[in-house]
């Protein structure tokens, strides 16, 4: 897989194109079609800051690119075997029409159990599949204390991905990448684990530019305060995290 071998490579590019990042903006015209319906399953990784309507949000400001409508079953610690023996998830997939369903797997199990994740990715995998959707993996972000379980992440979501031949969006290397230029970022709250507002405008960055597979600046929300070098530097984070898929 193409990413595999970039996630490496695209935090040295994060310098050269603050510049041009910072000063780019979007042009102001709709794309023609439909808009994208996009289901969110996970937990609060998910549902902090409110994440999907933080994308769809995005999508709005940006009258360049297509719409974005979202929904989520997200329950606090939830796993995807949780989701999918609950059978809410399943549910809401089999309800009405998706364009995509985002599986967001605990941020814990890749790390201490990758068998069991890819198991349950699995099941609901072939269930979104039959619903005509694609599926899109949330690859998240490591805890404040330990970084380097950012490498256990990708490994797992990687792996995963390339067994089911499915999608993923690259938001815990974007996060990488965003403190390898600026140590100092608060992307977590003070649990160390949870998205601060920054952090979720990250996440949702990297959604919107991968899902939509976007080259134009991505939009901040009117309820987003971001100094402006903060700014810089996470858009760029977003940009070539999501350009390493493609």
């Amino acid at each position: 897989m193409k990413i595999r071998n970039l996630l490496g490579m695209f935090v040295l590019l994060v310098i050269a194109s603050l510049s041009f990042q910072a000063h780019s903006k979007p042009v102001k015209t709709r794309s023609a079609g439909e808009p994208l319906h996009v289901l969110f399953i996970g937990n609060s990784y998910t549902y902090s800051n409110n994440l999907p309507a933080m994308l769809a949000g995005l999508s709005k400001s940006n009258v360049s690119q297509r719409e974005i409508q979202t929904a989520a079953v997200a329950v606090q610690d939830a796993t995807l075997q949780a989701h999918w023996e609950k059978g809410d998830a399943l549910r809401a997939i089999r309800q009405r029409k998706w364009d995509v369903v985002v599986l967001q797997e605990h941020s814990l199990r890749p790390v201490q159990d990758a068998e069991r994740m890819t198991s349950y990715a699995r099941r609901f995998d072939k269930e979104i599949r039959k619903s005509g959707a694609r599926t899109v993996m949330f690859l998240t972000w490591a805890r404040r204390d330990k970084p380097e379980m950012q490498t256990a992440l990708n490994d797992a979501y990687l792996a995963l991905a390339e067994e089911l031949q499915i999608e993923v969006v690259p938001v815990g290397p974007a996060w990488q990448a965003a403190f390898w230029y600026s140590p100092r970022l608060a992307l977590h709250t003070e649990d160390g684990s949870h998205p601060s507002p920054a952090g979720t405008y990250l996440s949702a960055c990297v959604f919107y530019l991968t899902l939509l597979q976007s080259q134009q600046q991505c939009p901040l929300p009117e309820r987003v305060t971001i100094s402006q070098e903060d700014l810089a530097i996470l858009r760029t984070a977003a940009a070539h995290a999501s350009a390493s898929l493609h």
